[in-house]
């Protein structure tokens, strides 16, 4: 397998002919330059959640329930992975939803109506339970999440990274953590 540029020949076709569809308002713009850039040329970018195009994934960025409710139905039913993100302010979390015709629980109805504080309840209290080692930023999360300085850097620019990592690795075929796990990134625990 010839490899120019860090990606094998093979996997830069796939990117060239695989479909993105980014749907929500939080930093699509931001993640459709980052994957453009990566070799991805048919990416739709929209905030409609009625008018839902065919593609090959799906990255939601959304963060009302119902929206992103709809979202995942859609795309479960048309059998097409949805790779959701979440800005946590100071860091931010990715998971893959497969089309398994199950809703996560942060759609569920006991859930909040904004997704990413019940998707930031749902990783701390994993993080806490497990007691996983470095995830105490998710505690000082909370107050970051509603700063829009905040939000619009660390956040925004940590969940683009990750979730362009993760295209990339499902688009060629790497075993990815899919709902319930998730990926967690911050800065805050390298800053002293």
């Amino acid at each position: 397998m010839e490899i120019l540029g860090g990606l094998s020949t093979d996997l830069k076709d796939k990117i060239a002919t695989t479909k993105v569809v980014i749907i929500g308002k939080e930093a699509t713009g931001l993640i459709t330059r980052a994957i453009r850039r990566m070799g991805f040329i048919d990416v739709t970018e929209t905030s409609e959640f009625l008018n839902l195009s065919k593609c090959d994934i799906v990255i939601c960025t959304c963060t009302d329930k119902e929206n992103c409710r709809t979202v995942i139905t859609h795309y479960n039913n048309a059998g097409v992975p949805v790779i959701c993100a979440f800005n946590f302010g100071i860091g931010a979390c990715v998971t893959v939803v497969k089309p398994d015709n199950s809703l996560p629980h942060f759609l569920d109805d006991k859930a909040e109506n904004n997704t990413i504080k019940s998707m930031l309840e749902y990783t701390n209290g994993y993080s806490k339970f497990w007691h996983i080692p470095h995830n105490n930023w998710l505690d000082e999360a909370m107050k970051y999440i509603c700063t829009p300085e905040v939000r619009t850097s660390i956040g925004e620019y940590t969940m683009t990274a990750m979730v362009a990592h993760l295209l990339i690795a499902t688009v060629a075929g790497n075993k990815v953590k899919t709902y319930p796990k998730f990926y967690l990134s911050t800065i805050a625990n390298d800053v002293d």
